[in-house]
């Protein structure tokens, strides 16, 4: 026994088929990757997209006219016709 191993030992080999499983698997993962980072980069962009639509609309919230609208004046009748 002690010159060697009693028993045989095997060893495993990817067949052809596991090794074309392996590849496909790893290119769908792969692509799953890429979507999701895609995904959140355009997640990402519409976000800064609506702050800067939010903070344009504050501001054009506080801005004040820099005149008062010319009103029409009375007695004068639109003229129809």
């Amino acid at each position: 026994m002690a010159s060697g191993l009693p028993w045989k030992v095997r060893r495993m080999r990817i067949t052809g088929p596991g090794l074309a499983t392996i590849a496909v698997l790893t290119i769908i993962l792969w692509g799953c990757i890429f979507a999701e980072h895609r995904t959140v980069a355009h997640a990402r962009a519409d976000a800064y997209r609506a702050l800067s639509e939010i903070r344009a609309l504050q501001l054009k919230k506080t801005m004040v006219p820099a005149a008062a609208p010319i009103r029409p004046q009375r007695g004068v009748r639109p003229e129809i016709g």
